[in-house]
């Protein structure tokens, strides 16, 4: 117990994106690269994990992460919901389960009341901002939300001795157990680069406001990118030891965004297209998925085009 000043905040959120990207981010975003090791963590990704390549390998792979940890958090999964009632909790709550974590459905707590119009204590609109966002008494249902699972385990009794029997066999899966984030500036000697043309650094990109911050913070600062104005190079080569590759590219409107196409092996692998999304945003892409670890040759090749001429790589997410 305290007084507040023993209560630390840390905000890792980065909207529009899935816990593939997410767990890319942990150890860099959560974890401050191993300066703070956190006693509550909440993962959410009901929303946004549709994105998600694996359908949930990804999350569980997040969640046992954090399971791991030294501090041995108390891990809480919640599950909002958009205006339409979508979220994936179905599809995400058997990681919940398998490792008895505490679990908060937004959408169970006020989709039904909605419709029940002898019943309802709120309407639609006062719960949701837009489509996709909740308002100030939205977020406050959510985290009331959060303080109901914690008051419930206080009366209970916290159990200090829980082990989450991590070698046991995951819900959906657990590739990405020991993912690590390989950009311009950290773990480089992981790998063999040839940055071709990739020279430039780009500063426009999806920015956050993180932990207490009200400034907004670039993701992914340290990239790679390339300007068809300043260079004929458009390959960028990666050689690297690996189980599973994930590359970070950077999505955009803009009118000059080029498109790109990823070979491993010398084998084309799939388009690498910043117009999907259309917006400044971070995409991470699997590029390899393979049971045992092997040396690879990864290229990335942007397409040639007078006009769409730019391209960035946001990093990568690598499983040795």
């Amino acid at each position: 117990m305290g007084d507040g000043e023993n209560i630390h905040y840390l905000k890792a959120g980065v909207g529009g994106t899935p816990s593939e990207l997410g767990m890319c981010r942990f150890e860099r975003d959560v974890l401050c690269y191993g300066k703070v090791m956190p006693d509550i963590l909440v993962v959410e990704f009901a929303v946004n994990d549709e994105g998600d390549e694996t359908k949930g390998d990804c999350y569980e792979s997040l969640v046992r992460r954090a399971l791991s940890l030294p501090s041995n958090p108390a891990v809480l999964l919640m599950f909002s919901v958009f205006a339409d009632d979508y979220n994936l909790q179905d599809r995400l709550s058997p990681v919940g389960f398998r490792y008895d974590l505490g679990m908060a459905s937004v959408k169970d707590a006020v989709t039904p009341q909605f419709y029940d119009r002898d019943n309802r204590i709120l309407t639609k609109h006062q719960y949701f901002y837009d489509m996709f966002h909740p308002t100030n008494l939205g977020h406050t249902i959510m985290a009331d939300c959060l303080i109901n699972i914690m008051k419930n385990a206080i009366e209970k009794g916290a159990d200090a001795s829980y082990d989450p029997k991590l070698a046991d066999a995951p819900a959906i899966g657990n590739t990405f157990d020991n993912v690590f984030l390989l950009d311009k500036k950290d773990n480089l000697d992981a790998a063999t680069i040839d940055a071709g043309g990739f020279t430039e650094t780009d500063t426009v990109l999806q920015s956050v406001e993180m932990n207490m911050d009200l400034h907004l913070t670039p993701e992914f600062p340290y990239n790679w990118m390339y300007d068809g104005s300043k260079s004929d190079n458009n390959v960028f080569t990666i050689d690297i030891d690996c189980k599973a590759l994930v590359v970070i590219m950077k999505d955009s409107g803009e009118v000059d965004a080029a498109t790109a196409k990823a070979y491993v092996d010398g084998k084309f692998i799939r388009d690498l297209d910043p117009y999907v999304n259309r917006w400044c945003h971070c995409n991470p892409l699997i590029l390899i998925d393979e049971k045992t670890s092997a040396t690879h040759h990864v290229e990335i090749r942007v397409d040639k085009d007078d006009v769409r001429n730019k391209f960035t790589i946001l990093g990568f997410g690598v499983v040795k």
